[in-house]
């Protein structure tokens, strides 16, 4: 078994493996940007039951599965529902399925890195996903 000297806190550690510190540092990490600079309002929305509940709902209305994949033509597990039209875009439509999409991981941030390309990209695929759910 080969071991290493951790660079951050310089315990033995497996190579290969990620110490320990890493996980802490990471927890501290995410506790600094929660109460410092994450919105409290859609943090509140997101972890609400009515969003636990459509999030159900999108997900049964597309079988556990991506469905930009499905338009695409290939099978992906989904893990993500995604606002086509932003809360901040389109408040009113934060609670509409009409407006919610099963994605998986990786095409939600393909997706996202196309929205901030520019206004037109990011229109072009919102018109594409609001067709693939209707």
């Amino acid at each position: 078994m080969l071991m290493r000297i951790c660079a951050k806190c310089g315990r033995k550690v497996l190579q290969g493996t990620r110490c320990t510190c890493a996980k802490e540092r990471e927890k501290e990490r995410h506790k600094i940007y929660n109460a410092e600079f994450r919105d409290q309002e859609k943090n509140k929305f997101y972890h609400s039951k009515e969003w636990a509940s459509l999030v159900a709902a999108v997900k049964a209305r597309a079988n556990g599965l991506d469905e930009y994949a499905l338009a695409q033509g290939y099978f992906e597990e989904g893990n993500t529902v995604h606002h086509i039209y932003t809360v901040d875009e389109r408040p009113d439509l934060k609670m509409s399925m009409d407006n919610l999409i099963y994605l998986s991981a990786r095409n939600h941030n393909r997706i996202h890195k196309e929205y901030n390309k520019d206004a037109t990209t990011k229109k072009i695929l919102q018109a594409k996903l609001c067709g693939i759910i209707h």
